[in-house]
C-alpha cells in the first residue's frame, strides 16, 4: 500500500534511519546428539549510521537418537526470551540476572557505537566480553550476538523508521513433530521452521517499519541413531533471493523475499490489533496485490514482536 501523501513526506525526512536483521543459524552433530541454534539481531541504526536500538534472542532445539533410530526433541520451542525466568541463568549468574536482562544490558551498551565499532568488540576465548563496563551488566557469551548484530547493520535498510521509535523482534517456532524414527530406508529428517519479524514501533505503537524471513534448518537422525547435520551454510529465505526458486510458481511472479516486503509493507501504520485482525485466507485484496503467500506465520512473529519488551 501506497501510504497517504503525509506519510511519504515523513519517510523522506527520516531516510536515514534504516532497520536491519541479522540471522545466524548453526546446525551441528555429535554422534547421537545434534543442536540447532539460531540468534537473531533486530536494530534501528540512526542518521549517523549508529546503533540507536537493538533486540536480541536466540533458539536453541536439541535432538537425540537411539540405537533403534527413535528421535527425542524438545516439546518446549520457546526461544530464550519468551521463556525468562524458565530459562535457568539467573541462579548460576554472578550478577544474578536472567538471560534477557543480560541480552538487554549488552544490547543498551551497543546504543551509539558505528558497526564497526560492534564490530572490534573484544571476547575472551569463551566468547565473554572483556570490557569492564559492559561486564558490569553482561556476562554471558556475547561473541555471536555480536556478529548477529554486525550481519543485522548490514542488512539495514530504509524502510520508514524514525527518530524516537523503538525496534522489536519477534519469533515464532513451528511446533515440531514428535515420534520420527530413523529407518533402514529412510533417515529420519528433523527440521525447524523459525519465522523471524522485526517491526519498529513510533510512540502511538504503530509500525514504521517491518522486516519478515525465515530459517529452516534440519537434521537426519539414521536407523542407528547417529544424528548429521548438514556441512553447507544455513540460508534463510530472505537470504537464498531468487535462488529459492519461487518466482515461476508465483501468480504474481515474485520471489519469496518479495511477498515478504509486500506483507511487511501492509503493515506499516498498522497496531497490533488491526495486525491481528487481517485474515491470512488470501481474502482481503489490498494485502493479495502484494503478497500471495501464507502469512500465517509472518503474522504469529509479528503478533510476538509487539508482546516483547
Amino acid at each position: 500500500m501506497g501510504g497517504s501523501s503525509s506519510q511519504t513526506g515523513q519517510a523522506g525526512q527520516n531516510a536515514a534511519y534504516r532497520t536491519g536483521l541479522g540471522i545466524l543459524t548453526e546446525a551441528s552433530d555429535q554422534e547421537r546428539a545434534g543442536k540447532i541454534d539460531t540468534i537473531a539481531a533486530a536494530v534501528l541504526l540512526d542518521a549517523e549510521g549508529r546503533v540507536a536500538d537493538v533486540m536480541l534472542d536466540e533458539v536453541e532445539i536439541s535432538v537425540t537418537g537411539d540405537s533403534t533410530g527413535k528421535v527425542t526433541m524438545p516439546t518446549d520451542d520457546r526461544t530464550k526470551r519468551q521463556k525468562g525466568d524458565d530459562y535457568p541463568l539467573a541462579a548460576v549468574s554472578s550478577l544474578k540476572k536472567g538471560w534477557a536482562e543480560q541480552a538487554d544490558a549488552f544490547g543498551s551498551w551497543l546504543e551509539g557505537k558505528t558497526p564497526d565499532e560492534v564490530k572490534k568488540l573484544k571476547t575472551d576465548a569463551d566468547g565473554k566480553p572483556t570490557d569492564a563496563d559492559l561486564l558490569s551488566g553482561c556476562t554471558i557469551a556475547v561473541d555471536r550476538y555480536r556478529d548477529a548484530v554486525v550481519r543485522a547493520c548490514e542488512n539495514a535498510q530504509v524502510l520508514g523508521a524514525a527518530r524516537g521509535d523503538t525496534v522489536k523482534l519477534g519469533v515464532e517456532v513451528a511446533e515440531m513433530p514428535q515420534g520420527l524414527m530413523g529407518t533402514d530406508d529412510k533417515d529420519a529428517q528433523v527440521q525447524a521452521k523459525i519465522t523471524l519479524a522485526v517491526v519498529t514501533m513510533d510512540e502511538n505503537a504503530r509500525v514504521t517499519s517491518a522486516i519478515g524471513d525465515m530459517t529452516e534448518p534440519e537434521l537426519s537422525v539414521s536407523a542407528d541413531g547417529t544424528v548429521s547435520a548438514p556441512r553447507e551454510p544455513v540460508y534463510t529465505k530472505n537470504e537464498l533471493g531468487d535462488r529459492y526458486g519461487m518466482r515461476s510458481a508465483s501468480a504474481l511472479g515474485k520471489e519469496w523475499y518479495e511477498h515478504s516486503e509486500g506483507w511487511c509493507d501492509y503493515l506499516k501504520g498498522k497496531t497490533r490489533t488491526e495486525i491481528a485482525g487481517i485474515p491470512d485466507d488470501g481474502s482481503d485484496a489490498d494485502l493479495a496485490a502484494l503478497c500471495t503467500i501464507s502469512v500465517t506465520e509472518l503474522q504469529k512473529a509479528a503478533l510476538a514482536a509487539f508482546a516483547e519488551e
